[in-house]
């Protein structure tokens, strides 16, 4: 019945899928600005309206002809313009060259058909073809593209002509409002040793808002980083490297270092560093090296006047708070940078997996809940002196989609929650908020014991059915988890409330979010114990406060 159920569902949730999907696109479009990518609202204009065609003839054609159709003209082309993107931005242009080949023949608009054109002029650059690069390009001066504007930038880059880039930026407009050019733009402040405009214009909140169009702060840190290695600040740049831009390449790392050993005045160090990346690098970051070393930057004393200082220290201010906020950027997966020994996390996971597995081993045919019925938390069993069951419940799962649902939340909210409480700390809120809940909720069934429910009002009855009977029984790690995310939810609020940091906010509204809709759950499936996931949340919230006073 249910595979019949999803199979007859999948047409029409994949109907609306792309039906969405592409409303959406041409709304973005619609309301984005001038020069706006027409072609893509074209293209999804045209997948809709195939959509709803089909529709007319069946639900099943529809969803198959829409579904290609979205697939090979919206999701193929989006996914592999990011990978130009990030094939640029990592230089490798060769690669770039072959995916815009290809990808213009299924999205041929928006200037798309020419832009493996316009990566070929930066490999003619890349190879020290200089002039047949520049002469290629120039025939694009005018191009609607924005990768046509990226490859003119980073043409002006790779020959370190920061004043011929400064004046074509300021020729379109005074400051550049695409984000990347606007991270062009700062880097040829910098570079020209126009410090002063520099801060000024990375000190603007309009800066900042306008470089964190969308989700990726990798730009407003580039334009940080920058900013500290000019104005020479290395303690800055040393907390940037380490903290939101720490997983770029060593060698990256190196030579913005030496940048701000420049701009500190600190030449010697500068240029050791430097030597040291030239012998080690690869021949294409050898080049830049050299490039630098021909061209080393000006001291930030020199350039910088003396009201100038008191903008400095906001910079530090407003790195060390960036760096906070980038600790809640997102909840999901945030192992400690540079942690070598196996997590918590981890091996709180292995253990109910090996929980689990113990639990098939010791079943069978004659007695397939043995684990269930040995481990599990029973009231009455635990009157007649079987203690651990306030223990164990809480590392038994009934079956194996239990299993897999709680292992996943506690994998990919784990991370977050041992991240700032600390190993010790974290492993105390896990074990605390399941054997606490565990014991409360022991009390709550004692106490519930002789009362007469069918003179309690309707809504007071549902609320105590869970908790009437002595032998009932209950197992799962969601106590724990729920207590983590109790723990998470401390965490997120003291950094929203004491730090003021926007991202703790944000996520802090999230989990809310996502404890009211556990709730609704539990409250609406007999089978889910609300109490538990209730009791579980408050030991968690009430441990996390006391242990962060500690």
């Amino acid at each position: 019945m249910a595979f019949v159920m999803a199979s007859a569902l999948w047409p029409l949730i994949w109907f609306y899928a792309v039906s969405f999907s592409c409303g959406v696109l041409m709304l973005r479009i619609w309301r984005s600005p001038r020069p706006r990518p027409l072609g893509w609202f074209w293209v999804a204009g045209f997948v809709l309206v195939l959509t709803w065609g089909m529709n007319l003839i069946s639900m099943a054609w529809a969803a198959w002809w829409g579904g290609i159709a979205w697939l090979l003209l919206i999701l193929v082309p989006s996914l592999g313009l990011r990978q130009i993107q990030s094939l640029l931005s990592r230089q490798d242009f060769q690669r770039a060259y072959q995916w815009a080949l290809y990808l213009r023949y299924l999205h041929p608009f928006d200037g798309w058909w020419e832009q493996s054109q316009i990566i070929r002029a930066l490999i003619l650059s890349q190879r020290g073809q200089l002039t047949p690069g520049l002469n290629l390009l120039e025939k694009y001066q005018d191009h609607p593209s924005f990768l046509a504007r990226q490859a003119i930038a980073m043409d002006y880059a790779m020959r370190f002509d920061w004043m011929g880039l400064l004046a074509w930026l300021r020729g379109m407009a005074q400051t550049p409002q695409e984000p990347l050019l606007l991270v062009y733009y700062c880097r040829a402040l910098g570079e020209t040793g126009q410090l002063s405009e520099l801060l000024q214009l990375v000190l603007k909140p309009e800066t900042k808002a306008q470089l964190l169009r969308g989700s990726d702060r990798r730009q407003w840190h580039l334009v940080l980083l920058f900013t500290a290695a000019f104005c020479g600040e290395i303690k800055t740049v040393q907390r940037l490297l380490t903290g939101p831009l720490r997983d770029y390449a060593k060698e990256i790392k190196g030579f913005w270092l030496a940048i701000a050993h420049y701009g500190a005045g600190c030449v010697s160090q500068g240029n050791a560093i430097l030597q040291t990346l030239q012998e080690d690098s690869n021949k294409r970051f050898r080049n830049a090296v050299q490039m630098r070393r021909q061209h080393p930057p000006r001291p930030a004393q020199s350039l910088l006047p003396v009201d100038a200082y008191p903008d400095l220290a906001r910079l530090s201010r407003l790195v060390r708070q960036e760096t906070q906020e980038q600790l809640y950027q997102s909840l999901v997966g945030q192992p400690s940078a540079g942690q070598k020994q196996i997590s918590v996390n981890s091996v709180l996971v292995a253990v109910n997996c090996l929980v689990f597995l113990g639990a098939i081993a010791v079943s069978s045919p004659e007695n397939p809940e043995a684990m269930l019925q040995g481990g599990g938390f029973i009231p009455n069993q635990v009157l007649q002196g079987e203690w651990w069951r306030l223990f164990t419940a809480n590392f038994i799962h009934v079956g194996l989609a239990h299993l897999l649902m709680n292992m996943a939340t506690l994998a990919l909210l784990g991370p977050f929650a041992e991240k700032h409480l600390g190993r010790s700390r974290y492993l105390l809120v896990y074990l605390g908020s399941g054997f606490g809940a565990t014991v409360t909720l022991f009390g709550l069934v004692l106490l519930a014991q002789g009362f007469d429910y069918e003179a309690f009002p309707a809504w007071l009855a549902y609320l105590t059915t869970e908790i009437r009977y002595g032998y009932q029984v209950w197992v799962g790690a969601s106590g724990s988890i729920m207590g983590m995310i109790g723990a998470i939810a401390v965490v997120l609020w003291q950094g929203w409330q004491r730090f003021h940091l926007e991202a703790a906010g944000r996520q802090f509204r999230l989990i809310c979010l996502i404890i009211v809709i556990q709730f609704a759950v539990d409250l609406s499936s007999p089978n889910v114990s609300f109490y538990s996931h209730l009791l579980g949340l408050s030991w968690g919230i009430a441990l996390t406060l006391l242990l962060r006073r500690i």
